[in-house]
């Protein structure tokens, strides 16, 4: 493929890129830019919806085709990806014109490092090539530690990118030298050396027999550098501490779409080593097992909200990881892949959802963050409180939600593929967590405010306004009627198989 037919191929990524670097030059050179703030909203949404359509026609034809000599594959997969970051940065652009406004911070560069870390996403989601993966997992991270770091003038939000940098730089050497050990351990695949390609690796594992200690420990080493962006138990130690720090919209933005392309680069790496699963397979299962657990758990004991959807991410890592675990059982690939595809956007749906809440409810030099805010709120602003209890409810995994259905999908291909133990851990996981979402329905519903205090209202509340609006009805709509995003759970069928 030639170099033009494969910027052709990442036309969804480029005009991403592109956007964001626009909106930095125009906000940084252009004085009446600066004086009218929406603008680089409003650009931002424009780059992504047109980014999204790019995208959706891609999906709806249903091509597939490599890139830049194949370390780029442009499937299906890639596609509903793509599409899912992009709903989730629409989402960060609109949450943000409110919070921003609250926080005095409207800073065009907000929204052009947005629209950079989903491109890397969304690079992450179509990367074939492990080197790729780096550039696009850095490419991602970088723009997120300055986005944590966004309120300089709040000791929380310099601590919180200070550990997340520190933290991702040392992750990000795990994932360097397992990517090189992997190059090393593949000697043979091609003439000449090593490979860093995930089809050519899957083809080389297919016929090699037993793997070499040296490509094992790679596998090792890259799992561990993709379980820190997944916030996978050990490898959560920053999750709790840098969300609760960053500002709230960054935290929502980085709940959803980190956890978004770190699985689907999961999903890629594990397709190319699909022909050694029986080594990596248990190993994995105890980290889905501990990571459930784990979050939900330690979920219990936290009064920050922002700290207990931290754990809470977690513990949904945990279930994601269930999935793909499952996918690695022949009969149960494609529906196991739906399910993750399904789960993702759930998840983004749900979480972004009730981060919107707490923008909705807070307002210049206030953050609602911990439980007591949240008390008497059904009394005093009844629909916050509903609204809030559906997400509460979805996260949960409590029908007529989408995130009942995304765990019901998780949990029969677990069923599918014969591993009936994971399962069940899969629903007893999913049981405790109920208690903590129905306790902030308890706070809400049939609690009293500490003080008579002034009920909290956000300023300029139309972009948190339509988040909301797009989260509660999607998670409702689609958990009721799952085949409108059938294209979704669709796209395994492009996936290579080893």
């Amino acid at each position: 493929m030639s170099y033009n037919a494969s910027f052709t191929a990442i036309m969804p990524i480029l005009i991403v890129l592109v956007t964001g670097m626009v909106v930095l030059i125009a906000d940084s050179c252009l004085p009446i830019w600066r004086r009218h703030k929406p603008l680089s909203a409003a650009l931002s949404l424009i780059g992504i919806i047109t980014a999204g359509i790019v995208a959706f026609q891609r999906l709806d034809s249903g091509a597939s085709e490599t890139a830049f000599n194949g370390a780029i594959l442009v499937d299906t997969f890639a596609q509903s990806c793509n599409l899912v970051l992009l709903v989730t940065a629409a989402l960060a652009v609109l949450l943000a014109m409110t919070y921003l406004e609250n926080k005095r911070l409207h800073l065009g560069e907000y929204y052009s490092l947005v629209l950079l870390s989903t491109a890397g996403s969304m690079l992450m989601a179509a990367t074939n090539d492990l080197i790729v993966l780096f550039v696009a997992i850095e490419t991602l991270s970088v723009a997120l530690y300055v986005l944590a770091g966004f309120a300089r003038t709040e000791e929380r939000s310099d601590e919180a990118a200070l550990k997340y940098f520190l933290l991702g730089a040392f992750a990000a050497g795990f994932l360097l030298y397992g990517i090189a050990l992997i190059y090393g351990g593949s000697a043979g695949a091609v003439q000449g050396g090593g490979t860093t390609n995930l089809i050519v690796l899957a083809r080389y594992l297919a016929t090699v027999g037993m793997p070499s200690a040296m490509l094992m420990t790679g596998v090792a080493l890259v799992l561990v550098g993709l379980a820190f962006k997944a916030a996978l138990v050990p490898f959560h130690m920053w999750t709790p501490d840098v969300y609760e720090g960053a500002p709230t919209s960054v935290t929502a933005y980085m709940a959803a779409g980190a956890k978004i392309a770190a699985f689907a680069a999961l999903l890629r790496l594990f397709t190319g080593i699909m022909p050694i699963s029986g080594y990596w397979l248990f190993a994995v299962q105890i980290l889905a097992v501990v990571t459930m657990y784990a979050g939900n758990i330690i979920a219990i004991t936290q009064d920050n909200v922002k700290r207990m959807l931290a754990y809470s991410s977690i513990a949904h890592a945990g279930y994601l990881m269930v999935a793909l675990s499952a996918m690695t059982k022949e009969p149960a690939r494609a529906s196991a892949v739906g399910a993750i595809a399904f789960y993702l956007l759930a998840y983004a749906l749900m979480t972004m959802g009730a981060f919107a809440v707490l923008i909705w409810l807070s307002r210049r030099g206030r953050d609602i963050q911990t439980l007591s805010d949240l008390k008497g709120l059904g009394k005093h602003d009844p629909a916050a409180a509903y609204v809030m209890l559906v997400f509460m409810l979805s996260l949960g995994g409590i029908p007529p939600t989408m995130g009942f259905l995304g765990k019901w999908f998780i949990f029969a291909a677990a069923l599918q593929a014969g591993q009936t133990w994971l399962a069940i851990t899969l629903a007893g996981a999913s049981a405790i967590s109920i208690y903590y979402y129905l306790k902030i329905v308890w706070m809400m519903c049939f609690q009293d405010p500490d003080t008579e205090a002034e009920v909290p209202r956000a300023i300029a509340p139309s972009g948190v306004f339509v988040s909301i609006a797009i989260t509660v009805g999607a998670t409702i709509l689609f958990g009721i009627v799952p085949n409108l995003v059938s294209m979704l759970t669709n796209s395994s069928a492009s996936l290579p198989h080893p």
